[in-house]
Parts: structure tokens; C-alpha cells; sequence
């Protein structure tokens, strides 16, 4: 088993993050993970609740967007805020916005990592509690910023390098 951070993106989803945090948090789970929130808007009102769940779960915790960010994309923003903050190796990133009906997507994710793997793709057949697509492929590479698929799990230090990742690098797992 391979440590995970998960990187949760909230835009304007707080209601959805509040439903998605319990699901996180209780994953059925072999080895160490973490749940990073990232607030995109800084919502005072989610940051005292995301204060307040902390002091329940010491795996999770959250940072915030400033408010003022000219000339940077938002999401591109967010996960590298996640990425910087993560403690372990593998990060999972997904929005506020995703759902699924299993409780061991995170070990038959985290199954694929190995030697030669950049990034997992996580496609999944539940509808999504959110409509704003999570990153794009681009015709024989993914980019790890402008998602269209449910989740994904990376190394680190290939989302902080900010490019873009070839397919023969990924696997495409079915939750």
C-alpha cells in the first residue's frame, strides 16, 4: 500500500463538500492518507466548519486561495496550494463536487501505482453531485489541470512539474 494525500478542490460546493468529507474519512484504507480541503473563494463559514471537523479527524486539514489572484487559474492554484501542503508521495485529486457508492476506491486506485506510473485515472459510473468537469485529455497526454474524468491520482512531483503527462504513463482504473 502506497501513503495517499487526497486533494479535495471546493469552488462554490459546500454543500456537496459537507456530504463528500464523512465519505473521505471513513474509506476502509491499509495504508497512511490524508484529506488536504482546498477553499478556492476562502469561505469564512466553511473554514470554521473545516476548523471544527479537524479537531475529529487529525488526518484532515485545509488551506484556502487568496482572495486575490490575477492572471492564475483558480483550479491550477488549488492543487499545487494542495500539492505543496501533502505530506506523502501519491495525491489524489478530485472537487467537492464527486461521489461514489464504494468504500474501497481508494486501495483499488491505489493498486496501479508502481514503477513507469505517473498517474491513475479513476473513471467512475456514479453520476457526479456536481456538473463542473475535473480534467481534460489532450490527444496523447493528459493534462493534470483541466480534467474531464472523476478522479486521479498522481505523484507529486510530476503535478508540481506542470506538464503534461503521456498515456503510456497512465492507468484507467473503474471504480
Amino acid at each position: 500500500m502506497v501513503n495517499v494525500s487526497i486533494i479535495v478542490t471546493c469552488l462554490e460546493e459546500q454543500s456537496q463538500l459537507r456530504r463528500l468529507l464523512p465519505q473521505l474519512l471513513s474509506q476502509q484504507y491499509e495504508g497512511e492518507f490524508e484529506v488536504i480541503v482546498v477553499d478556492q473563494k476562502h469561505d469564512k463559514d466553511l473554514e470554521e466548519w473545516l476548523e471544527e471537523t479537524e479537531r475529529d479527524y487529525p488526518h484532515l486539514s485545509h488551506t484556502f486561495c487568496p482572495a486575490s489572484v490575477r492572471g492564475i487559474d483558480i483550479r491550477k492554484l488549488a492543487l499545487t496550494l494542495g500539492a505543496k501542503a501533502a505530506n506523502y508521495e501519491w495525491l489524489v485529486c478530485l472537487s467537492a463536487g464527486e461521489g461514489w457508492e464504494s468504500d474501497d476506491w481508494l486501495t483499488r486506485l491505489t493498486a496501479c501505482c508502481g514503477d513507469g506510473i505517473d498517474v491513475v485515472i479513476g473513471k467512475t459510473s456514479r453520476r457526479r453531485l456536481w456538473k463542473r468537469p475535473s480534467f481534460n485529455f489532450f490527444r496523447r497526454s493528459v493534462s493534470l489541470f483541466k480534467p474531464t474524468s472523476s478522479i486521479i491520482l498522481c505523484r507529486r512531483s510530476t503535478l508540481l512539474l506542470g506538464q503534461n503527462v503521456k498515456l503510456s504513463n497512465c492507468k484507467i482504473v473503474k471504480l
